[in-house]
């Protein structure tokens, strides 16, 4: 049996979190024993792990002060596989294994687009020049699209076709099967056509552009209703601008739901308006309910996800006029659920699960 440890700062409500715990449930339990290593125990996803696997909590939410207990979990867990997730772990991965007397495989997985990353934080800024003199020492560094690999190789001054794609395991029968259960809110009796944007309120996910793009669609299709599901730290500057532009009837902050799959489903239109992703994983689960979609060209993910099938449904990045535009199309000129669902297949668990296996 395979040791596959996957490590993650904290199970807060984001898209690399959600990977995890969709990774954890992935692998195969007759070949892999798959752990959890986290600093922080902690979040809206704790209650998604798979009641299997076993969680090492090393309680140090900080990255900055995780090295120590990581090095001393290597030296005693024994694992064939570690999997490290998000650029500050991935540092403290790398550092802990400088040290460690048993290091295992190290993979790296880099869910952001580097070149676009802006940060939140002044250490943040730390990050590039710390993954230049670290990443190299990975056995393994991984992005979860093209685009983005071959930009990290870029901004790192990595080999060509040195950093290898996983598509994050996104479709599976469970994510289908919750998508067909009701949801409990307001809008769920709502009878006109319902916009739908998930995420973290971030400036990453430039939801400020999706609700003004939203205003110009409601001008001529006063049926419509935006819903957006996430918390985040710009919850507050959102909510002044729908009270400003006065939108409070037709524009909801639903806040962070358990289960976002059943609103995808119900809605008639799902949005991505991203100014920077790496391979966005809700607009995945969106087509996999067969929900129509648009999204932001930006870097990186949608155009790959999309492919030359669907490229029509991309919108420049800011552009709220044209984002409209292709929300205004999408409506009016649907497609099949089949259509939209065939085509994600690639990112299922499965394939994930194998080509993580296959890295020791």
């Amino acid at each position: 049996m395979k040791r596959i440890a996957n490590f993650i700062p904290s199970l807060s409500g984001g898209g690399a979190e959600r990977v995890v715990v969709n990774l954890l449930s992935a692998f195969p339990r007759n070949e892999v024993t798959p752990i959890l290593v986290t600093g922080s125990a902690t979040g809206p996803f704790s209650s998604r792990i798979p009641n299997d696997v076993e969680v090492i909590d090393l309680k140090t939410p900080h990255m900055r002060k995780a090295a120590g207990p990581l090095r001393q979990l290597m030296n005693e867990q024994r694992l064939d596989l570690l999997i490290s997730h998000l650029s500050h772990a991935n540092i403290t991965t790398l550092r802990a294994a400088k040290r460690a007397k048993h290091k295992p495989t190290i993979a790296v997985v880099e869910h952001m687009t580097m070149s676009a990353y802006q940060g939140e934080r002044w250490r943040d800024r730390l990050i590039r020049p710390l993954a230049k003199r670290l990443y190299p020492q990975a056995d393994h560094i991984i992005s979860v699209s093209n685009a983005a690999a071959r930009d990290l190789e870029a901004v790192l001054a990595l080999p060509h076709d040195s950093v290898k794609t996983i598509y994050n395991p996104v479709v599976s029968p469970e994510l289908i099967s919750l998508a067909k259960k009701n949801i409990s809110h307001k809008l769920a009796e709502f009878d006109g056509k319902l916009i739908l944007g998930v995420g973290r309120l971030s400036e990453q996910k430039d939801f400020s552009t999706l609700i003004q793009a939203f205003t110009k669609l409601h001008q001529q299709d006063p049926s419509c209703h935006l819903a957006i599901l996430g918390t985040g730290e710009q919850q507050e500057k959102l909510q002044t601008l729908i009270t400003r532009l006065q939108l409070t009837d037709i524009v909801t902050l639903v806040g962070f739901q358990e289960n976002p799959y059943a609103w995808m489903r119900r809605a008639d239109l799902f949005v991505l308006s991203s100014r920077w992703e790496a391979l966005p994983t809700v607009l995945i689960e969106a087509m996999a309910c067969g929900t129509n979609v648009v999204a932001t060209d930006c870097p990186s993910g949608p155009k790959e996800i999309l492919g030359k099938e669907f490229s029509q449904h991309l919108a420049p990045v800011g552009d709220a006029t044209a984002l409209a535009d292709q929300m205004r199309m999408a409506i009016a000129q649907p497609i099949s659920a089949e259509r939209l669902t065939d085509s994600v297949q690639r990112f299922s668990f499965q394939q994930a699960a194998s080509q993580y296996s296959a890295l020791i």
